[in-house]
């Protein structure tokens, strides 16, 4: 397997760049990530991966905790397209060097801003009219979910010293990101041996056929625990969003 020479990840929240370590560690991408994680711990994950980083040699983007989880979540609800589309520019801005490929959170329908990343990497391909591949990883599913023998999919296999720093390190991370220790227990620490991105061919598709995301079901139980007032539907707010940013991405092209 040959690695590309140069890469971005964008992430939507702290934490994420530990699913990909081994990778990270080879590549030394710049990484973004989109929100600082305040909604889920007491603080401190935004330095965690700045940490982190630095100690794999990679380095932040322009977008390095942006937003905080609430103005995610608000955007999204909202319809605020012109705060999306400064996300965007921001990234277009830092991508027009020309990386190989951008890497982002996969579109599980975990959670709509990790599914948010897709569309807003494959805008900002556009926006930078750079020749770059769009992958992507997964973030809760099984890491190794993705076919290694697909012509589509990157595969890095960590040797026994890259995974144990691998866990070591999410183990201690363990306090302040609260999925890591349900995600090893689910799915077994052995299985982050492996780390895989998939390309992507359309980042504006969204299966408006499919059921609702898992996102739509966890929010109707937090508004029902009065945790919060609104749900953030696919219909209703995340397909908006992706058409206000196809709409952006014609108008571009059109005035060139």
């Amino acid at each position: 397997m040959t690695l590309p020479e140069a890469a971005q990840l964008l992430v939507a929240h702290p934490g994420h760049e530990l699913l990909l370590h081994g990778w990270i560690d080879q590549v030394k991408p710049i990484v973004h990530v989109l929100t600082d994680g305040s909604g889920h711990s007491d603080g401190g994950r935004l330095e965690m991966t700045a940490e982190f980083l630095r100690a794999c040699g990679a380095r932040p983007g322009a977008i390095f905790g942006a937003l905080s989880d609430r103005e995610a979540y608000a955007m999204i609800l909202e319809g605020n397209t012109a705060l999306l589309l400064c996300l965007v520019t921001d990234l277009a801005a830092e991508i027009k060097r020309g990386p190989k490929m951008i890497v982002t959170d996969a579109v599980e329908g975990y959670n709509p801003v990790h599914d948010l990343c897709r569309m807003i990497a494959g805008a900002a391909i556009e926006f930078a009219s750079v020749d770059a591949r769009l992958y992507e990883y997964a973030v809760v599913e099984r890491p190794d979910s993705f076919d290694p023998a697909s012509a589509e999919v990157i595969a890095v296999e960590l040797d026994a010293a890259a995974h144990g720093r691998k866990i070591d390190r999410a183990r201690g991370s363990a306090t302040r990101v609260s999925d890591i220790d349900s995600l090893l227990s689910q799915h077994g620490a052995e299985a982050y041996r492996h780390e895989r991105l998939r390309r992507i061919a359309d980042w504006s598709r969204i299966d408006i056929d499919a059921p609702p995301p898992r996102y739509e079901r966890f929010g109707e139980q937090r508004v029902a625990a009065q945790r919060y007032s609104s749900v953030i539907r696919r219909d209703d707010h995340m397909v908006p969003l992706r058409d206000s940013l196809r709409s952006a991405v014609e108008k571009r092209s059109c005035a060139f």
